[in-house]
């Protein structure tokens, strides 16, 4: 009996071993990089309100995106956001989709904005923010409707689709969900979009909506109905850069017939990036954020972990002619 007694130890023994070990080389990283559920700490910190300095030839913004978590990776990403603007400040961030996972905006607006944004809105930040698919997908409903309104109305958006200008740039912010991009309510956007970028005379355009045109990720890659329905007016408007996201990693292409697309989409959590496109000109796993800035004909973009390394640094250089 006592042998028996130990032998049914040292088997449970080794279960919870392996248990364990489970959680720790499995359960934790998927939880931590792919889901993001662990509690974090938000930024704190006091900054100096409108630090920055803006002009009619410049501009520095940052991008975030797919931030809605209210966990351990969001935090640090904002906190990277946050010691950032200590060192560069700046008046906007570009948010390119999904504030809220796990709930409504409402229920967890102090979890996913409030608190991870706080320090930033205080020093009067402002936030421009595109539709993403965590808010409305592939159709409308009561409960799509719904979201929407509570991100126009706590983000004191414009609108599901706007214009808005800030220095020497316009940044045209779209809903790329099927109803409104490629769907039955696809027209109105559109001939919005054309008219708007047809009128624009700034010097930089810049196209913002959450779900990428290009992309090379295994799990969603690129939405062609969309390429189709807005490629053809960037190009034919001369837009210098499209910001998305939507996947969970960045990705830089090559200029597709002049125009540079990029996915900012790690702000909270992390999926794989498959394969290198024929367009795809850098990508990378991981936590991420961008800053941009733009002076005069020439804009330096750098995407940053949230470590604040730079990991990716390209410029674009308006023809002066």
């Amino acid at each position: 009996m006592k042998l028996r007694h130990w032998l049914w130890v040292a088997f449970g023994t080794g279960l919870l071993i392996v248990g364990v070990n489970l959680v720790i080389f499995t359960v934790y990283p998927w939880a931590r990089w792919s889901e993001d559920f662990f509690p974090g700490r938000a930024p704190s910190d006091f900054l100096q309100p409108e630090a920055w300095t803006a002009t009619d030839d410049s501009l520095t913004f940052a991008v975030v995106g797919d931030t809605g978590s209210g966990g351990r990776n969001q935090m640090a990403v904002a906190q990277a956001m946050v010691d950032e603007y200590k060192v560069r400040p700046y008046p906007v961030v570009i948010h390119v989709g999904d504030v809220s996972y796990y709930g409504s905006i409402a229920d967890r607006w102090k979890e996913v904005w409030v608190e991870p944004y706080g320090s930033l809105l205080d020093a009067g930040v402002e936030f421009e923010v595109a539709t993403g698919n965590h808010e409305l997908e592939e159709e409308l409903s009561a409960e799509a409707n719904e979201e929407i309104a509570q991100l126009i109305e706590r983000t004191k958006k414009q609108g599901a689709f706007y214009k808005t200008t800030y220095g020497p740039v316009d940044f045209f912010i779209i809903d790329s969900s099927t109803p409104l991009a490629t769907g039955a309510a696809a027209q109105e956007q559109g001939e919005w979009l054309d008219r708007e970028l047809g009128a624009s005379t700034a010097r930089w355009k810049i196209a913002v909506h959450h779900h990428p045109p290009y992309g090379s990720g295994p799990k969603r890659g690129s939405n062609l109905p969309l390429r189709e329905a807005v490629e053809p007016l960037y190009v034919e408007h001369g837009v210098d850069l499209v910001l998305t996201g939507h996947d969970h990693f960045y990705e830089r292409t090559t200029p597709q017939q002049g125009v540079v697309y990029v996915i900012s989409g790690a702000g909270a959590k992390v999926s794989n990036t498959g394969e290198d496109a024929n367009f795809t000109a850098l990508t990378r796993e991981g936590l991420q954020f961008m800053l941009i800035e733009v002076d005069g004909d020439t804009l330096r973009a750098q995407a940053l972990d949230e470590n604040n390394v730079v990991f990716d640094d390209f410029t674009i250089v308006k023809d002066s002619s």
